[in-house]
């Protein structure tokens, strides 16, 4: 998890001349730390907005150009990009419905994306606590989602125009078989993968049945 000390920032140009700088945390997690820093430079600089984003981070808004560079450094590290991050819902842990520990599932499948890179793509997961999927699970590139016997995992779901629910690689597995079958997804998708073709793209040109065998013999 990232820390005040380690917080990286990605600037984004926008129409209107001005700047986004993506605080690029995972799992949607700020710590108190965080939040006096973040305040501290919005008020210094007289920023509008902080705005949370689908993928669990954070937009900082309204950034003149020519304090990008100074704002970041305030922040923390300037990056390119964002390194992976995971989507995940509150869990077992939290919430009354969750049957799984979303947050420790989260950081292991975080682990094995950025062990197994680099990839053809970006990647997005969520790790979601049942079947309701709040972490998207259903529509990413790689999914969890917890029940009560295990996880179920998914492959290459998408939630653009080309919108679908991934391919499924397991019903009630292990969190160790979960992680196992991922892992094996990764590496298919770095072998067969265009470059810049996401997993969902990937599965669409070869075809649902041929990845699923591959993936499921």
């Amino acid at each position: 998890m990232d820390t005040v000390d380690t917080l990286s920032v990605m600037p984004i140009a926008r129409k209107d001349g001005t700047h986004v700088l993506r605080l690029c945390v995972n799992q949607g997690l700020l710590t108190p730390d965080m939040v006096r820093k973040i305040m501290d430079v919005m008020t210094k600089y007289a920023l509008p907005s902080l705005r949370a984003t689908t993928g669990q981070r954070f937009n900082l808004e309204g950034i003149p150009s020519d304090k990008v560079d100074e704002i970041a450094a305030a922040l923390g590290t300037p990056v390119d990009k964002c390194p992976p991050g995971v989507s995940v819902c509150p869990g077992g842990d939290q919430c009354k419905y969750g049957m799984q520990d979303t947050r420790a599932m989260g950081d292991a499948l975080l682990d094995l994306i950025k062990a197994n890179g680099p990839y053809p793509f970006k990647i997005k997961s969520g790790v979601s606590g049942c079947a309701m999927a709040c972490g998207l699970s259903f529509v990413r590139d790689v999914g969890l989602v917890g029940g009560a016997k295990g996880w179920n995992v998914y492959y290459g779901g998408a939630a653009n125009r080309h919108a679908c629910t991934g391919i499924v690689l397991g019903k009630k597995v292990s969190k160790a078989e979960a992680l196992e079958s991922i892992a094996k997804g990764l590496t298919y998708y770095k072998e067969n993968a265009k470059k810049f073709e996401r997993i969902g793209a990937m599965v669409r040109r070869l075809g649902r049945d041929v990845v699923a065998a591959a993936l499921t013999e």
